[in-house]
């Protein structure tokens, strides 16, 4: 509703039903934000906003990332070519790298959170640091868990190490 004091703030002062052919009163029309945030209730984004927010991030990062990898590897390559040539060299190398990096950090995003959503539950709706770390190494071991040992070993370490740099640098900038 319209404060009486400032009525030239509101566009829709005095013309209630007459704007929309629907017969629709502007005036009860929700006046507060439809964005995500704020988060509700509870102060913090749902499980699905996470998802979405860190798979989005994530793919975007590795499209960018591997777009620039694939500009780098095609002007690298060697030998006489014309500026056509060399064109659509650093092209094709975008147009494989970009996506391939996109997909992958993608996928790890999904299993990411996946892992952190089904701790958070496992431990009672806590959500700390350590969910973090765990759900790191977690993923990191699932995403390699195809090439055998070794891989998911390695694949839980690098999970291990990104989730705890990840969580060092939320700490200090807290």
């Amino acid at each position: 509703m319209a404060d009486p004091e400032f009525p030239a703030l509101n566009p829709y002062a005095g013309i209630a039903g007459k704007l929309s052919p629907y017969r629709i009163d502007p005036s009860t029309l929700k006046e507060e934000s439809e964005f995500i945030l704020p988060f509700g209730s509870q102060g913090k984004p749902s499980a699905g906003e996470r998802l979405l927010w860190t798979t989005g991030c994530l793919y975007i990062g590795g499209l960018v990332s591997g777009s620039l990898w694939g500009v780098v590897e095609g002007l690298r390559r060697p030998g006489e070519m014309s500026s056509k040539l060399r064109m659509n060299s650093v092209l094709n190398s975008v147009g494989r790298r970009g996506p391939l990096l996109a997909n992958n950090l993608g996928i790890v995003a999904l299993l990411y959170r996946g892992v952190d959503t089904a701790i958070i539950k496992a431990r009672s709706n806590t959500d700390d640091q350590y969910n973090q770390v765990a759900s790191g190494a977690v993923a990191g071991m699932l995403y390699r868990s195809t090439a055998g040992p070794r891989a998911i070993a390695i694949g839980g370490g690098l999970g291990l190490l990104a989730s705890g740099v990840v969580v060092a640098y939320q700490t200090f900038m807290k």
